[in-house]
């Protein structure tokens, strides 16, 4: 999880220099998997918790600390892994220097290669058929020169002209050729949002998680933490209490629970059924509660929110988090013993508890036409939690706090865009509800400063955007006019993201002028978001092909030739910084859809992310991920913007094919 003071030094588990080493080897005999279809099955076989870091950089400000990362070699695209490679400096053997995104191109959507090239002139490209290597397409790159977030000198080689659907490679004089990639006039990642959203069932927590409801068997486990239903108060601050908060999702590569991070990825997951109700619907996930009325995307978010009323009280503000008292081994040597680690509930901030008061009242909107009793009780909690928080509004966690070691802070001395976060869904449900209480919660809406806020800039620690995408997605009563400046605002922030992605050398909407934050990636989709959502609402054309472009950085278009989202792509990840997945390494893969942090050289604290390097490079190599915190871990609200990026791109891919085809 990411908070930002430093975390103390790791000691991975005795036995992870002996699992790395397996891991490697049968890591490189392993079965690959193509471009966006279902793993192979295989046979049963027998992450540090986020320090994150202020975010001074294009994607946050000081307030900002993004989310948490992976990285290894890969399961891919053309079924070749790569292997070799520099883990001291991140940088990856074999390394050709055209990169494409490595699954592919709508057949009408911009398709421009970056090359890597010392050339001070254009040089010619041929777009080859593969494998026969005969010439589709030609012509000369242009020079876009230095890129100061790698320090590669770099062309471009735009073959977007070329329409006709079919396998190539792309290659440019001096600079070897791509990774064979697809252009298709269908969608191109039919499978991303459902593999992704099963990033979340993996990590259930408080029930087991069984072979059949996962990618792979060997990843099946019995319920992490069930103790979870009867957490004492750490230091007894809530007195002989003790907390009910099972039901929940490990927060990224630990095992603690954080309501304001869980808060930024419940409402991602809400916010695409919302806009697209047909997302990810009932009997499309592998999950326990399939096949039963309701939405499968629906049914994983209301399990992963199970804990959240549980983190208030009798009386007072909610708990801040809860985690072990000291950090899980990498990996743990059991379930059982991991269950064994004392673990408490920290004590209490204003800002968690107006992330339990804008996920219940969220989620009451999303399942009253399913489950209206339930419902009805998360309303209760919300406006229970609402009023707590407005009793007691400036009790902030800070790392003076004194808590227990096992988790991350997530610092957060602001709370009036957690307020205003939390009264535009108080105020959304209940205007759905027709409660007599919703005039107070739109008086708190439209009279906050934060009213109407879209930045870039969104996170867990910065949250007003998220109120103002509600109020653009749900009925409300709001003046059409406020609503018209908030759409008009909506747009100027995804053309100044179209900005800065027309500046850069590689396709990333992060401007290589500042430093990359931690959990980079998260930064990306969560622009793909804002650009998805301003062309849902405006139908301007560009922001989908930006959103197209963003995904192409994601999936090899940068400076490691990597694609962050693991089993996606020939040169895709493979280790993330997952305590659980980790320990089953050496005999199975990373599930498929798992995004990395990303390039990380805000704050590194650990051995494995290189230092002194461009902000693009900053990335750990291959097999470090258990030491590899700073740029390879993974989180919930990292894969939450990734599902919806991915259901999006394929929603419209329709309107980049000049057809009507998302599968």
């Amino acid at each position: 999880m990411p908070a930002n003071r430093p975390r103390p030094p790791r000691r991975p588990h005795a036995t992870a220099a002996a699992a790395l080493a397996a891991g490697l080897l049968l890591a490189a005999l392993a079965p690959q998997t193509a471009e966006g279809g279902p793993p192979p099955a295989r046979a049963a076989d027998g992450g540090d918790a986020r320090s994150g870091g202020s975010d001074s950089s294009d994607s946050g400000d000081s307030r900002d600390s993004s989310d948490s990362g992976p990285g290894n070699r890969g399961a891919g695209d053309s079924g070749t892994p790569q292997s070799g490679g520099d883990e001291a400096t991140g940088e990856r053997a074999g390394s050709a220097g055209v990169r494409v995104n490595q699954i592919g191109y709508l057949t009408g959507a911009g398709k421009v290669a970056t090359v890597v090239s010392t050339a001070r002139e254009p040089v010619a490209w041929r777009l080859r058929n593969h494998p026969s290597g005969t010439v589709a397409a030609s012509g000369r790159t242009r020079v876009h020169g230095h890129d100061k977030a790698s320090g590669d000198h770099l062309h471009h080689a735009d073959f977007s002209r070329h329409r006709v659907p079919g396998r190539y490679v792309l290659e440019a004089g001096g600079a070897g050729r791509s990774v064979p990639f697809s252009v298709r006039d269908r969608a191109l990642y039919p499978a991303l949002a459902r593999d992704a959203m099963g990033y979340f069932t993996f990590h259930r927590m408080g029930t087991p998680v069984g072979a059949r409801h996962l990618q792979y068997p060997a990843h099946a486990h019995e319920a992490l933490h069930p103790g979870d239903a009867s957490v004492p108060c750490y230091r007894r601050w809530c007195g002989t209490q003790r907390l009910d908060v099972r039901g929940s999702w490990a927060d990224a590569g630990d095992f603690g629970v954080y309501p304001v991070n869980h808060a930024l990825a419940a409402w991602t997951l809400l916010n695409l059924h919302e806009r697209d109700p047909g997302a990810l619907p009932d009997g499309s996930l592998a999950i326990p509660e399939r096949s039963n009325g309701r939405p499968d995307i629906v049914d994983e978010t209301a399990y992963g929110s199970r804990f959240m009323p549980g983190m208030l009280p009798r009386e007072g503000l909610a708990s801040h988090k809860v985690h072990n008292h000291a950090w899980s081994g990498f990996p743990p040597e059991s379930v059982a013993a991991e269950n064994a680690m004392k673990r408490s509930a920290m004590p209490p901030s204003t800002n968690a508890t107006y992330a339990v008061a804008r996920t219940t009242a969220h989620l009451s909107r999303v399942l009253a036409p399913y489950d209206p009793r339930r419902a009805a009780a998360l309303w209760r909690t919300a406006e229970d939690a609402w009023s707590r928080a407005e009793a007691r509004p400036d009790t902030d966690y800070t790392a003076e706090v004194k808590d227990a070691e096992g988790g991350g802070d997530y610092e957060d001395r602001g709370n009036s865009d957690d307020r205003y976060a939390a009264a535009a869904e108080l105020y959304l449900t209940g205007h759905r509800r027709a409660d007599a209480s919703t005039a107070a919660y739109r008086k708190a809406v439209t009279g906050s400063r934060h009213y109407g806020e879209i930045t870039r800039r969104f996170s867990w620690a910065r949250t007003a955007t998220t109120g103002t995408l509600s109020l653009l997605a749900a009925g409300n009563d709001l003046p059409a006019a406020d609503r018209d400046r908030m759409v008009r605002r909506l747009r100027a922030e995804g053309d100044r993201i179209l900005t800065v992605l027309g500046k850069e050398g590689y396709p990333a909407p992060l401007s290589g002028e500042r430093k990359y934050p931690w959990g980079s990636n998260s930064a990306v989709v969560n622009r793909i978001l804002l650009l998805g959502t301003a062309h849902d609402l405006t139908g301007d054309r560009r922001h989908l092909r930006g959103a197209h472009r963003a995904m192409d950085y994601l999936l090899g278009d940068n400076a490691l030739q990597l694609s962050y989202i693991t089993g996606y792509g020939e040169r895709s990840e493979t280790d993330l910084h997952d305590r659980w997945a980790w320990g089953r390494y050496p005999g199975t893969p990373f599930p498929r859809g798992w995004l990395a942090g990303g390039p990380n050289n805000t704050l590194v604290n650990d051995k494995a992310t290189p230092k002194g390097r461009p902000a693009a490079k900053s990335y750990a190599g291959p097999g470090t991920a258990p030491g590899a915190w700073s740029s390879k871990e993974n989180a919930v609200n990292w894969n939450a913007p990734l599902v919806w990026a991915a259901a999006f791109v394929d929603r419209t891919a329709g309107e980049l094919t000049g057809g009507n085809r998302p599968g």
